[in-house]
């Protein structure tokens, strides 16, 4: 299906994606990995792609990096991390096996790489964990390892499950191939917790985890001497989960900016075959900071974004928003920047992805009064097995009626960051070439929005590709 493919976002030009990998900058040079099925549009067979960029938007694809070693009783190369040692790049990953599924038999393994980062060598030191490091504690599910350098040594988290709760578990080496087992970082609700990061920010440790449910958690607070996690501030990394953004990972680059990958994911496509040969996007990249009065993340997408901006519509006005108005700009690769000062019971929203009958179209739409804001999907004209239910957030409090919204489309992509507080990503499907429409309408209560600037954003990829 043609105009469907996203031209911003990162992506492979064909076949399946999923977890991004091992982001990293070494020597100004941004190097992103992720789950990667060379041979179709399904998950199977995964190996690691690989691609990089001077500037987190323009990318060069690379020779994938990890391939599975069937010779060494290997199947899938599951999501991991990057580090440099030495000079020189390693990848750290999940390795799984015909005769060691991932429920029982995960192995955590390693990788090094040239100077020109397109040669992998797996040593004969692999595995450098097994399950057997645990002593008495049984952790199913075990994947997922994150890695990070302090106080002269090596650290790492992985994902799983205890108990039949998930969990994550910390382990400390010297030198990435000796790891010894710490303790068990966190667990709680769901039953795995999947692609855990684990870091420093703003003078808080950050924890993040993809669970088997809606929403994508992270806790902020204190590591004990024992290495256990105490949370104190609770909240939600995006509410899209396996509708729009699932398996985050992050890094820290030159500038000192904490910068999270998400995946996006084809589950809005539902059991649907109208779309096939590629799968998966990676969503914008997003800088994380620390509320210091709140403990609350922040987040915003990367500036260099701007770099891909046309001429800036200015469509703000102070005249309060009654009924619809739409908007003279148009497209599928749109930018919006939204100011909207409201009063207590207002609602109000933005159609896109419309087509000239409005027959087909999409909406956010923002209610004060109930707390939420919500993306309707349910106008897609394409195959009804495709998911139609809503996906919803909480709108953040806000004690003077003020949102300050940030809204990307990309052909099959939403992503909406409200306050620097809430995001909501998703996947909506508008098979019609002339679902381009935009427009803002208000339903009730005051709404006027000050500020409301449209940009198309150039392409970095091609429809063909």
């Amino acid at each position: 299906m043609r105009g469907l493919k996203p031209t911003y976002h990162f992506r492979p030009e064909r076949n399946w994606m999923n977890d991004p990998n091992g982001p990293i900058q070494a020597g100004g040079v941004y190097h992103l990995f992720y789950q990667y099925n060379p041979n179709g549009d399904k998950w199977g067979d995964i190996h690691w792609g690989h691609a990089k960029s001077l500037d987190l938007v323009h990318w060069e694809r690379l020779p994938m990096a990890l391939h599975p070693s069937p010779e060494r009783g290997e199947a899938h190369c599951y999501s991991g991390c990057a580090v440099m040692q030495d000079g020189r790049p390693a990848l750290i990953y999940t390795s799984i096996g015909p005769e060691r599924g991932s429920e029982s038999g995960a192995e955590q393994w390693i990788a090094f790489g040239d100077a020109d980062w397109t040669n992998w060598h797996k040593p004969d030191a692999n595995p450098v964990l097994a399950g057997s490091i645990h002593g008495d504690l049984t952790i199913k599910e075990w994947r997922d390892p994150y890695v990070w350098r302090m106080d002269g040594m090596w650290y790492m988290v992985t994902g799983g499950s205890l108990d039949g709760e998930g969990c994550v578990t910390i382990y400390r080496s010297p030198d990435l191939l000796s790891w010894t087992f710490l303790n068990v970082l966190a667990k709680g609700e769901g039953k795995v917790w999947e692609c855990p990061n684990f870091f420093r920010l703003d003078g808080k440790w950050v924890l993040t985890y993809s669970p088997q449910g809606r929403g994508i958690p992270y806790r902020t607070g204190t590591l004990t001497d024992d290495f256990a996690f105490v949370a104190e501030t609770e909240g939600i990394l995006d509410y899209g989960h396996l509708d729009g953004y699932y398996a985050p990972t992050s890094f820290e680059d030159e500038q000192g900016r904490r910068i999270m990958w998400g995946w996006m994911p084809e589950t809005g496509r539902g059991e649907s075959a109208a779309i096939e040969g590629w799968a998966g996007v990676q969503a914008v990249p997003r800088i994380l900071r620390l509320d210091p009065e709140t403990g609350e993340l922040l987040i915003r997408p990367i500036p260099e974004l701007d770099r891909l901006r046309g001429e800036r519509i200015e469509l703000g006005s102070d005249e309060p928003l009654a009924g619809e108005r739409t908007l003279p700009a148009s497209g599928k690769a749109i930018e919006l920047e939204l100011a909207a000062d409201t009063e207590p019971d207002a609602a109000w929203g933005i159609r896109f992805f419309r087509s000239p009958d409005g027959e087909e179209e999409c909406a956010l739409e923002f209610d004060r009064a109930a707390g939420v804001v919500r993306l309707v999907r349910e106008r897609m004209n394409g195959d009804a097995a495709m998911h139609r239910f809503p996906l919803e957030a909480p709108l953040p409090a806000s004690a003077s009626g003020r949102f300050e919204i940030r809204v990307f489309l990309d052909h099959s992509t939403v992503e909406v960051i409200v306050n620097e507080r809430t995001a909501l990503s998703g996947r909506v499907y508008p098979f019609r070439e002339d679902s381009e429409g935009l427009a803002v309408y208000g339903e009730r209560g005051g709404v006027t929005l000050p500020v409301l600037n449209a940009y198309r954003l150039a392409p970095v990829w091609t429809e063909e590709e």
